[in-house]
C-alpha cells in the first residue's frame, strides 16, 4: 500500500526538524492531528511527551525549548485546541523559547462551511509568531517533499533564531491519515540532504565567523563549475565582480541587478545567456555545481526553471532580512551584508583559480558572445517592429547617469533577454517586490520628482492604462519624464506562456484566449496621454522609432513626454522566437561538445 498523501506531509516535516536539531516533540491527542503525531511516534530520535490539555501542553513545551535551546514542536488537532496554544506562544514571543507550532488543519474544501471543529487558523497567532506558514496539501513527489523540508527548515531556524520564538506551520490534510507504511524506522530520504543536515542552513544574520567565512571559501572553491546569479535592486557590483574573478566564476546578471551595465570590470559578466535557458538541453548543458546568489529571485522563469533543475547543486543564497527561494532549492541562506560578505570571502580566497574553472567560465563567455552576435543580427535585421528592438531602442539614447525604470510582465523580461552588457552608467528599476502592473507609472513619476539623472519608463499598455490618472498631477507639475508605451492591444505576456499554444489552435479556443487573456481594449492612448498635458507621438514602424525616441526625449525635459510604439502581438512573438531560435543555435555550435558534456564534480554539502 502506498504511503498516504497525509502521512507523507508529516514525516517530512517531522524529519526535517529533526535535522535541524528538534530532539523533544509535544503531542496532544486528536484526529486530524493523527498523522503527524504518528511521524513523531515513529521516530527512534526524538522523546515525544503526550499531554491532554493543549493550554498546559503549550507551557511545558516552552520549559523544555529553553532549557535544551533547541526547536520544540507543539501537534495538536484543529479548531480550539490550535487556539489554546495562544498563551505559550505569547510568552515564548516575549519571552523567548523556540516553539514550532504544527497545527492540523482541514483541507481547503472543508473550510468556512460549517465543518465540524473548524475555524479559520491561517495566521491565527497574529504578530506573536515570527513566521507562519500555511502549508500546502501537495503528493508523494520529490519536488513536494522539496516545499516541505523547506518550510521546515525554515521554520527552525526562524524558530531558534536569539532567544528563540514560536513559528506556525498550518497543515491541512486529508484522510487517510494512516496506512499500512506505519510504522516506518526509516527516515524518509526524498529530497533529504545525504549527510543529515536540514535541507536549508541558515546563518545567523549577524553574519558569519572567521571560520565560517573560510570553510564557506573553502567549499566554494572546490566546485570550479559555479555560477553567481544577480538580479532585482543595485547590488554591489565591484564586490561580487572581484569575488567571481577569485572564484573564476561567471555572473550571470539581470539588467536591475546594477552588474550588467556600468564602467566596473564587467569582464566576468555574461548576457545574453536568458533566451540559451529556454532551450531544454542548453540548460541541462549548462547545469552548475554550485550558485551563489545575491538578491531577488530573477524573473525570468527559464532562469528560474534552471535553477530549480540544477538542485541538489548547492544553491547558496545572500539576503539582508527574508528567504527569498521560491525555488525550493537553497542550501545555505546566509543574512548577510553583500559588499562585506564578498570582501570576507576574496580576503579568505588566496589561491588562484583552478583551471577548469577558468575553462567553466570560458565556455559560458563563449556562449555568451555567440547568443549576443546572433541576437544583434536578428533584433537590428527585423523587418517587424519588436518589443526587444524598444527597450534597446531607448537605453542606446538615454544619457549617462540616466535612470530607467521597466514595467512588470513583458519590458523586464524584454530587458533581461535583449537588453546587452555595456559601460554606460544607468540605473535600471522595476516594481519586483509584488511584480504586479498597477502602479508603475506612477512609481516612475516619483522618480521624476526627485533630484537625479533623467527618467524613462518603458511600459507596457495594460500597465499604463491601470495607473493613467496618475498623469493629471504629472501634468500639472511638469514632472520630467519619457513614458514609452509598448502597446500590443492587449496582455501580450500571454502569448508567450504555454496556454497560447495550448489554446489557439482551434477556433473556441483561439477566441477564449483572446477574450480572457489577449483583452483587446482598442483604446486611443493619444486621448489618455492628453491627461499628461504635453508630447505624443505615435510609432508604427521600424525605421521610424529611433527619431521618435530622440524627440520624446528632448520634450520629457520640459514635462512628460509619452511615445506610444505599436506592435503587434503574433508577429512579434513569431519574430522574436525566431531569433531566439537562432542564438540558441549559434551557441551551440560556438562551444565543443565536450567542454559542454563534462561531468560535473562530486556534490558536497556546505
Amino acid at each position: 500500500m502506498s504511503t498516504s498523501v497525509a502521512l507523507f506531509t508529516a514525516r517530512l516535516l517531522v524529519d526535517e526538524l529533526a535535522r535541524a536539531g528538534m530532539t523533544r516533540a509535544c503531542v496532544a491527542p486528536g484526529s486530524r492531528s493523527t498523522a503527524l503525531a504518528l511521524a513523531v511516534a515513529e521516530r527512534r530520535d526524538v522523546v515525544a511527551h503526550v499531554l491532554t490539555d493543549e493550554r498546559s501542553m503549550g507551557f511545558f513545551a516552552l520549559g523544555l525549548a529553553r532549557s535544551l535551546r533547541e526547536p520544540v514542536a507543539l501537534v495538536c488537532t484543529s479548531g480550539t485546541a490550535a487556539a489554546n496554544l495562544l498563551p505559550a506562544a505569547v510568552e515564548a514571543s516575549l519571552g523567548g523559547g523556540a516553539l514550532v507550532l504544527l497545527t492540523a488543519d482541514r483541507p481547503p474544501e472543508l473550510r468556512d462551511c460549517a465543518a465540524p471543529q473548524t475555524i479559520d487558523q491561517i495566521g491565527m497567532f497574529g504578530s506573536h509568531a515570527r513566521w507562519a506558514a500555511d502549508v500546502p496539501i501537495l503528493d508523494c513527489t520529490v519536488t513536494s517533499a522539496r516545499v516541505l523540508r523547506s518550510l521546515a527548515s525554515r521554520a527552525a531556524a526562524v524558530a531558534t533564531q536569539g532567544e528563540g520564538g514560536p513559528v506556525h506551520l498550518n497543515v491541512g490534510l486529508r484522510e487517510p491519515f494512516v496506512d499500512a507504511s506505519f510504522p516506518s524506522n526509516a527516515p524518509p530520504e526524498e529530497a533529504a540532504r545525504a549527510d543529515g543536515r536540514p535541507f536549508t542552513d541558515c546563518a545567523a544574520a549577524t553574519g558569519l565567523a572567521d571560520a565560517d567565512v573560510l570553510q564557506l571559501a573553502e567549499r566554494l572553491r572546490a566546485i570550479p563549475r559555479g555560477v553567481i546569479v544577480c538580479a532585482g535592486r543595485s547590488l554591489p557590483a565591484a564586490e561580487i565582480v572581484a569575488l567571481a574573478s577569485a572564484l573564476g566564476w561567471p555572473v550571470l546578471a539581470d539588467p536591475l541587478s546594477g552588474l550588467r551595465l556600468g564602467d566596473h570590470d564587467r569582464s566576468n559578466v555574461v548576457d545574453a545567456i536568458e533566451p540559451l535557458l529556454r532551450d531544454e538541453n542548453l540548460r541541462a548543458q549548462l547545469r552548475p555545481d554550485a550558485i551563489l546568489r545575491f538578491g531577488l529571485t530573477p524573473a525570468s522563469r527559464s532562469v528560474q526553471r534552471w535553477m530549480e533543475e540544477s538542485w541538489p547543486a548547492q544553491h547558496i543564497v545572500v539576503a539582508t532580512e527574508k528567504w527569498p527561494d521560491p525555488v525550493r532549492a537553497a542550501s545555505l541562506i546566509v543574512h548577510a551584508d553583500a559588499a562585506t560578505l564578498c570582501r570576507e570571502l576574496c580576503s579568505a580566497l588566496s589561491a588562484p583559480p583552478h583551471e577548469d574553472a577558468l575553462a567553466w567560465r570560458q565556455l559560458w563567455t563563449a556562449l555568451s558572445a555567440a547568443s549576443r552576435a546572433a541576437l544583434d543580427d536578428g533584433l537590428q535585421h527585423a523587418e517587424t517592429l519588436l518589443d526587444g528592438v524598444v527597450i534597446r531602442e531607448v537605453v542606446a539614447q538615454l544619457p549617462l547617469g540616466a535612470r530607467l525604470m521597466v514595467g512588470n510582465s513583458m519590458p523586464v523580461r524584454d530587458a533581461d533577454a535583449f537588453l546587452p552588457s555595456d559601460a554606460k552608467p544607468l540605473a535600471v528599476s522595476a516594481n519586483r517586490g509584488a511584480s504586479g502592473i498597477d502602479g508603475v507609472l506612477s512609481t516612475a513619476l516619483g522618480m521624476a520628482a526627485t533630484p537625479g539623472g533623467p527618467v524613462a519608463l518603458v511600459i507596457g499598455d495594460l500597465s499604463f492604462l491601470h495607473d493613467a490618472t496618475a498623469l493629471v498631477y504629472a501634468a500639472r507639475k511638469r514632472l520630467p519624464i519619457l513614458v514609452v508605451v509598448v502597446n500590443n492591444d492587449g496582455g501580450g505576456i500571454f502569448s508567450y506562456l504555454p496556454l497560447h499554444d495550448a489554446l489557439t489552435p482551434s477556433r473556441d479556443g483561439a477566441a477564449a484566449f483572446e477574450r480572457f487573456f489577449g483583452t483587446p481594449h482598442g483604446t486611443d492612448l493619444s486621448q489618455v496621454a492628453a491627461l499628461g498635458g504635453g508630447f505624443f507621438q505615435r510609432v508604427e514602424h521600424r525605421e521610424e522609432l529611433a527619431a521618435a525616441v530622440a524627440a520624446a526625449l528632448r520634450a520629457a525635459a520640459n514635462g512628460p513626454a509619452i511615445l506610444e510604439v505599436r506592435t503587434q502581438r503574433d508577429a512579434s512573438r513569431a519574430a522574436q522566437q525566431s531569433i531566439v531560435r537562432a542564438a540558441q543555435t549559434a551557441a551551440q555550435a560556438a562551444a565543443p561538445s565536450c567542454a559542454l558534456d563534462q561531468p560535473t564534480i562530486a556534490r558536497k554539502p556546505l
